[in-house]
């Protein structure tokens, strides 16, 4: 197939970065041929606000942390996907459809397409160089008798002459000649007979050199017929894909180069390249004669350019009857974008953005992707000095990074436009979003058991506690105990043992050799315990109960003492029992004892387990109205170290709990999204034995606590939903997602 170095997303088109990247660095300005509206020369003025807290570099260092980018698609976005393109000719749908998917409201229509085109292929060089074909060449200087013949080899060499052009050949005769304005290059015109100029060969048109205009350099411009001389040759997508999206890509590629304002034949009317197009991705890729690899594959191309069967038409799309300038790129992230939102400018009605399931598909190699970001480019790219939160929820009609806005250490703030993130960054897309997953259920005992299937198969023992509302604090506090043990943490009914919990132990069976389960018989009572007993009698079934909610935690941090030294532990209201299951994930990543204490004063069961225990820090998890500054005291007075973790409500609790932890935990790369309302909470129960990061949410909106921790974790790549759709809608993921 052909070469993987084709570019798959460049311009005529639009070029992948050339675009954004035109307003940053030092590239060669854009011609009037792409200064249409939207495109690349208006993109900065005419995008949303863009503001820094300094227009320059600061002075000192940049520093931060290294920020892991995911994201999806390769390129600006606006138009056709080529990706997207292959999938939808995969599926049997005809160039036609193709183009009027990406291209809103147009026609798919024949039209003459045998006009002469310019193709700059050497822009602002001092010299360039043509070798003769195997029939030679012949140079003139137009409107003068004066001619140069080229043997075959001979290298002709271009370089300034004052105002004009010099070639010297030390083969031909004569070995040199000048134009005070440019010099022609002919060949004989035969398939397979070829020149090259400076490294491609080219093997239809004529090259004409010409002075750049207010320059000592020189313009190298092959003169050629658009209908197959040009079309021929260009390389935008890869001639072994499928006929009908090699169709909609010579539409695209011939409506781009006719759509160009410059149609004359004269290369003058455009000074600053003498040229309607250039052969690269400022316009689209004309890449000469294909190498040998490829050649197998052109009869598909050609086929493709000459699908009207006409050798003076060929298909484009039209919008109200004029024909469009189609944008296209290598793919989107599963949604094309409105093309002011990228460069700016007057919406254009063709460029609309539109659903593109087709470029998520797995063939697409840029589908998903991901690239770290070390820090100080980053907090260059915002001319900060380092980056501490970087929130990119600002989003485009087709989801991508309409405006980021980042913050440093020391609270400065700074936004600049999604496009110029893309370029100063080198990221493929602006279709920048974490993972995400889901793991769901239609009971809670049937998310448990899916959330169970996170934790090997081999583990030996097995922790289970009650799913029943009124019984969910010793759930609560059996996260800890099962990452001790090693096992996952399963939901039981109080009298009988659910279908989905029963497969999952049934799944494990070759391994398990223990069940614990957590409460007394109030919550899981002994009839469940015989049933287990019954099913599975190799495995060793045991209780941790206690009289109250409040032993149950002790003696459960008993078993865990009994395992591992205990340095610290996290206390949470045994009423408020949403904080400790915002506690619940970490406590169970670090193998943290949760104890519980009433409101007001700490229960003696909790006063005993910590003189047992060891510990020498508490964690609080929740504000004074959950556990009072009476508890905080008390905890104190024993010669404990006392860090309170609290917040307005339980989702700030949550995230101040995910904050504190975060570095303690490893690197955390996944974070837990479940839902934080009463009716969900044993969804929460589950999530915690996946020993990370938690936040909670909403089922309207994900809070602000919540995506603050979000946008402050640089090495985060997926947001994992634990619960179904009814308690986390998946709008809410993709909040997060996109966060």
């Amino acid at each position: 197939m052909p070469s993987a170095r084709l570019p798959f997303s460049r311009r005529g088109s639009g070029a992948l970065v050339a675009a954004a990247v035109a307003l940053l660095v030092s590239v060669p300005a854009p011609t009037p041929a792409l200064a249409a509206p939207g495109v690349a020369g208006q993109a900065v003025a005419a995008s949303p606000a863009y503001t820094s807290a300094s227009t320059a570099l600061p002075s000192s260092a940049v520093t931060g942390p290294d920020w892991v980018v995911r994201g999806a698609g390769y390129g600006h976005g606006v138009g056709m996907s080529q990706h997207g393109a292959r999938e939808m000719a995969r599926d049997g749908l005809s160039a036609r459809q193709i183009l009027g998917r990406y291209y809103t409201g147009t026609t798919y229509d024949a039209v003459r397409d045998d006009t002469t085109l310019h193709v700059n292929l050497r822009s602002g060089v001092s010299s360039t160089t043509l070798t003769a074909s195997a029939r030679g060449a012949t140079l003139a200087v137009p409107g003068q008798a004066v001619r140069m013949t080229a043997p075959v080899a001979a290298v002709v060499t271009f370089a300034r002459s004052g105002g004009g052009v010099r070639a010297t050949c030390g083969s031909c005769t004569p070995t040199s000649i000048t134009s005070p304005t440019y010099l022609e290059a002919d060949w004989p015109q035969a398939a397979g007979n070829t020149v090259t100029l400076a490294g491609i060969r080219y093997e239809f048109g004529d090259v004409l050199v010409w002075p750049t205009t207010g320059a000592a350099t020189l313009e190298a411009v092959i003169r050629v017929r658009l209908h197959d001389q040009y079309l021929d040759y260009v390389r935008e997508m890869p001639w072994s894909w499928p006929g009908a999206a090699l169709q909609a890509q010579a539409a695209a590629a011939r409506g781009y180069a006719l759509s160009q304002p410059y149609k004359n034949d004269d290369p003058a009317s455009e000074p600053s390249c003498m040229c309607h197009v250039y052969d690269d991705s400022r316009s689209q890729v004309f890449a000469g004669y294909p190498p040998a690899g490829e050649v197998p594959y052109w009869p598909a191309w050609k086929a493709a350019v000459r699908a009207t069967g006409s050798p003076q038409t060929g298909f484009v799309a039209r919008y109200a009857g004029s024909i469009i300038s189609a944008f296209y790129s290598s793919s989107s992230g599963g949604r094309t974008q409105h093309n002011e939102e990228v460069w700016g400018g007057t919406p254009i009605p063709y460029l609309r953005s539109v659903a593109d399931p087709w470029s998520l598909r797995a063939g697409n190699p840029h589908s998903s992707w991901r690239t770290t970001v070390t820090g100080g480019p980053l907090a260059t790219a915002f001319r900060l000095t380092d980056v501490a939160r970087l929130d990119l929820r600002d989003r485009t009609a087709g989801n991508g990074v309409d405006t980021a806005t980042a913050t440093s250490a020391a609270g400065v703030r700074a936004t600049i436009d999604g496009e110029v993130l893309r370029a100063r960054l080198g990221l493929k897309s602006t279709a920048i979003r974490h993972l995400g997953a889901r793991i769901g259920g239609l009971t809670r005992y049937e998310v448990a058991a899916n959330v169970a299937r996170r934790v090997a198969a081999t583990s030996t023992t097995a922790v289970l506690a009650s799913g029943e509302s009124a019984a969910v604090f010793d759930a609560s506090v059996a996260g800890p105990l099962s990452a001790t043990l090693g096992g996952p943490l399963l939901l039981t009914a109080a009298a009988t043992l659910p279908a989905p919990t029963m497969a999952e132990l049934d799944r494990r069976r070759p391994s398990l050799t223990r069940i614990v389960v957590v409460g007394g018989p109030g919550s899981v009572n002994d009839g469940v315990l015989a049933a287990i007993r019954e099913r599975y009698p190799t495995v060793a079934v045991e209780r941790i109960g206690g009289s109250t909610r409040y032993a149950v935690a002790a003696n459960v941090a008993g078993e865990i003492r009994e395992r591992r030294l205990v340095g610290a532990v996290v206390v949470a209201s045994g009423i408020a029992i949403a904080d400790a299951l915002g506690a619940s994930g970490p406590a169970s990543a670090l193998r943290q004892p949760i104890l519980l204490t009433r409101p007001g004063a700490l229960p003696s069961e909790t006063s005993v387990a910590l003189s047992s225990s060891g510990a020498t820090t508490a964690r609080i998890a929740g504000g004074t109205a959950s556990v009072s500054p009476t508890v905080e005291q008390q905890l104190k007075n024993r010669g404990l170290t006392v860090i309170r973790l609290g917040g307005a409500d339980r989702y700030a609790v949550a995230a101040n709990v995910a904050t504190h932890f975060r570095s303690a935990v490893g690197v955390p790369n996944e974070i837990i999204l479940t839902s934080g309302s009463d009716d969900a909470l044993a969804d929460s129960l589950a999530a915690g034995s996946l020993r990370m990061l938690m936040v909670l949410t909403t089922p309207v909106a994900v809070p602000e606590v919540s995506l603050r921790v979000l946008q402050t974790t640089p090495q985060l790549e997926t947001v994992t939903v634990v619960g179904g759709p009814a308690s986390v809608p998946t709008s809410l993921l993709v909040r997060a997602q996109t966060s």
